[in-house]
């Protein structure tokens, strides 16, 4: 019942940690009964409850203003040093019962569930927000995290997250309300079958969806299955079950609560989902927050202390577990469409699996990936046609198998005109004089030079089963770069 860490490091250095990473946001999760039914229990009582003595004597050297707190004014606190140090704040109901989330039978999931009262969990949003009422930190409140199970259903999400909408809307019109779908926050889908009648709500509606490698079916569908078919279904899925809310003649934003992976990379599949679904946050310039910032929980499910592999920091809260965590998630964290802006567009070539971009040196001779925010600007009409440079108008060349990428006045040839192909539609390729497709490629892990090779499990063999992520590339549209 208490934001994590705080028996390892000052919130304030954590805060400020939080932002040298580049984040600008915390969704900070609470339980409906940390203000329903706790709110007047301190924090030093709660952790003496559950026998956390060792975490009370962090919290005693790091963090002791919060001891003498009340759950409630603890949550409130947190939020004032994370606002004073720049950050926003998204309230998140998660759970009814503070407990670890989520399963199908642990009485949380859905509206009249053992542990979800409807009329409770109203009052807590209407507690929070009326706490937060008058602090801009907080920018916007979910109604409830994945919601799920068996009773789940369109009638009754409708019934009660209207009410919740407007209950939070008519305390605190200021603040974002951010309404998940069903299925675990996988599916928007009942707002084509029932949708909100939400039309007093001042432009104040924000949908969000979660997604992860084992969304809808088990992740070894990364390793198991054409990897080029799995990243299409999963994206085709996302579009057809959440973003279609952004299209239309009333579209709404979209906002990725959720989505992550071990952030040591040691799993194949989690490590594929992720280049996948980056390039597609990439290219439609989706917000988003990531699961999750913590090295280490108090206590989850009868441990106490125990690691979150999902965690940017490691379990010691001092060290970021990802090594390459900046290079990989720098183009996800800028704004790329502005649309206040009068700039022109071009394309940066993005590399989802590193999270750089393609640049050309200043002699125009060599071909690399580097940083998104220097990479060299392109332009490009439809498939087949050239690749041009911006600033010089050169042409990407594919010079043969195996060989470096090159720039060309020759912008007619074959080898100068690129297609995106594959289902995934994540491969740029072109074609020799005698018709063998060549794909844009990383030389290899330990280098940054751009080669063309003979395309990888690009046709639907349901036998080609290698990782493709080093030809993997999206043109990503921006004005901002």
């Amino acid at each position: 019942m208490l934001i994590e860490g705080l028996n390892h490091r000052p919130l304030k250095e954590l805060a400020d940690e939080a932002i040298k990473l580049r984040f600008n946001c915390v969704r900070l999760t609470y339980a409906t009964h940390m203000f329903t039914r706790y709110a007047n229990r301190t924090v030093e009582e709660n952790f003496d409850l559950l026998d956390l003595g060792q975490a009370k004597a962090g919290l005693t050297q790091y963090n002791p203003f919060v001891l003498n707190k009340t759950i409630a004014e603890a949550y409130e606190a947190v939020v004032d040093v994370l606002g004073a140090s720049g950050l926003m704040v998204i309230a998140d109901n998660h759970m009814s019962q503070p407990r670890w989330c989520c399963s199908l039978d642990d009485g949380n999931g859905f509206f009249g569930n053992r542990y979800f009262d409807p009329q409770e969990w109203l009052q807590g949003l209407s507690l929070v927000a009326q706490r937060f009422n008058n602090k801009s930190t907080v920018v916007g409140m979910s109604l409830r995290n994945e919601i799920r199970g068996m009773m789940e259903n369109a009638n009754d999400w409708n019934h009660y997250v209207t009410q919740g909408v407007t209950t939070i809307h008519n305390i605190n019109p200021e603040v974002l309300v951010i309404v998940g779908g069903l299925n675990y926050d996988n599916d928007l889908r009942c707002l084509k079958e029932k949708p909100l009648n939400v039309s007093t709500l001042d432009n104040k509606l924000v949908f969000e969806v979660h997604l992860y490698s084992f969304s809808g079916a088990s992740e070894s569908k990364f390793v198991q299955q054409p990897l080029n078919n799995i990243c299409a279904k999963i994206i085709n899925e996302f579009i057809d079950h959440a973003e279609f809310v952004i299209e239309g003649s009333n579209p709404f934003p979209l906002f990725v609560s959720e989505y992550g992976y071990d952030q040591r990379e040691v799993d194949d599949a989690e490590n594929r989902f992720m280049s996948c679904f980056t390039a597609h946050l990439a290219q439609k310039d989706l917000d988003w927050a990531l699961w999750t910032w913590q090295g280490s929980y108090y206590y989850r499910e009868g441990q106490a202390e125990l690691p979150e592999t999902f965690g940017v920091l490691e379990s010691n809260w001092t060290q970021i577990k990802n090594p390459n965590f900046v290079q990989k998630f720098q183009l996800l964290q800028t704004m790329l469409q502005d649309p206040n802006s009068n700039a022109s567009f071009s394309y940066v070539i993005y590399h989802p699996q590193s999270g750089q971009c393609i640049e050309v040196s200043n002699d125009n001779k060599d071909i690399f990936l580097t940083n998104c925010s220097t990479s060299s600007r392109w332009s490009h009409d439809n498939d087949s046609t050239p690749i041009k440079m911006s600033n010089t108008g050169l042409c990407l060349k594919a010079s043969g198998e195996g060989l470096a990428a090159s720039l060309s006045n020759d912008c007619l040839g074959k080898q100068s005109v690129w297609s995106a192909i594959s289902n995934s539609k994540l491969h740029l390729a072109t074609v020799t004089e005698n018709g063998k497709s060549l794909c844009l490629q990383i030389e290899s892990s330990n280098s940054s030079k751009i080669v063309t090779n003979s395309c990888i499990c690009t046709t639907d063999d349901p036998t080609c089963l290698q990782d493709t992520q080093s030809q993997w590339f999206e043109l990503v549209e921006t004005n901002t770069l």
